[in-house]
């Protein structure tokens, strides 16, 4: 249904980091399946796993709303990752296979689960995504802030509360 071609002209990876080869099936703003055949000489460490299945799910998000361009049309910021089981690790020359469903999308944020498979071996689950589009000026701001605020002594290790202070139970 979709190349590697397709993809690139969707969201901004690029290789080596773009990390799915292809989609299979895709029902807009329901969910997608696809892709990955891994290369070299090494398994697929796991982080590379969950990257693959989330630029997957960004596919699914944006696939109407392409953004090959960060400058342009937007980052993708992966939010929270919940729930996530891996199981054995994809070996080179074997396919993974990326089931994302859309659970919800509000505005610029979405919420996403899925799995991957092996076969019929699940490799990966994902109880929940949450990713979002940030604009590069608005990380900018929030970078530039970061490093403007006050940074603790190095030299300073102890912390001033008392052992029952740190121990106390945090008002919410």
């Amino acid at each position: 249904m979709m190349d590697i071609e397709e993809i690139r002209r969707i969201i901004p990876h690029r290789p080596p980091m773009l990390l799915v080869d292809r989609v299979t099936e895709l029902v807009p703003r329901r969910r997608l399946v696809g892709s990955l055949t891994v290369t070299g000489d090494r398994p697929l460490p796991m982080s590379l796993l969950l990257e693959s299945w989330g630029q997957a799910a960004l596919v699914l998000i944006r696939h109407d709303r392409p953004m090959p361009d960060v400058l342009t049309g937007g980052v993708p910021v992966a939010g929270v990752f919940e729930h996530i089981r891996f199981g054995r690790p994809v070996q080179p020359g074997e396919t993974v296979e990326h089931h994302v469903t859309m659970n919800r999308l509000v505005a610029d944020t979405a919420f996403v689960t899925g799995e991957s498979v092996v076969g019929s071996t699940v490799v990966l689950r994902v109880g929940r995504l949450v990713g979002a589009m940030r604009t590069v000026q608005s990380l900018r701001a929030s970078l530039d802030a970061a490093a403007r605020a006050p940074r603790p002594d190095p030299g300073s290790q102890a912390d001033p509360r008392s052992p029952a202070q740190l121990a106390a139970p945090v008002a919410r």
